[in-house]
């Protein structure tokens, strides 16, 4: 993953609340304006759809289009709802951005949960992801509190 992906990633990350949720509504001419400004890339317009496409194809983003219908018979196209996925929280969380460990905790108390709002479990944990044995979620749970201390 080059560095324009990443930083479109860590961009989504930060607009989802520092881990509060795993879902962002950013647009992409948003993302434009904070890669400009917090990260200091330029890129366009297609590049950033393409980066999302690349994201999205390794598995780190899911993504769902939106549309508002009017009573008149238009349709406006909405941004769309980006959600980081459970592999997308790793790679955070490998990567050591602050907050990504929290991030990872609400994916894994989310599944836990059944929540039935978007994202679907489908588009966020892998479909080899089997039901966390609280055992092994108990393991995840002092992993995380250990990274926290640490930092």
């Amino acid at each position: 993953m080059n560095n324009t992906k990443l930083s479109i990633l860590i961009t989504l990350f930060q607009c989802t609340g520092q881990g509060k949720n795993h879902y962002s509504l950013i647009s992409v001419n948003k993302i434009i304006k904070l890669l400009s400004k917090i990260h200091t890339t330029q890129v366009k317009r297609r590049w950033v759809f393409q980066c999302l496409r690349d994201i999205i194809d390794a598995g780190f983003l899911s993504r769902r289009p939106r549309f508002k219908r009017h009573r008149d018979g238009t349709i406006n196209q909405l941004s769309s709802i980006t959600a980081i996925t459970l592999k997308g929280a790793k790679l955070l969380v490998s990567k050591k951005i602050s907050g990504a460990v929290l991030l990872l905790k609400n994916i894994l108390s989310w599944a836990k949960n059944q929540d039935k709002r978007f994202p679907k479990k489908r588009e966020i944990l892998p479909e080899d992801f089997r039901e966390i044995d609280p055992a092994e979620l108990r393991r995840l749970e002092l992993l995380a509190c250990r990274v926290l201390k640490s930092v």
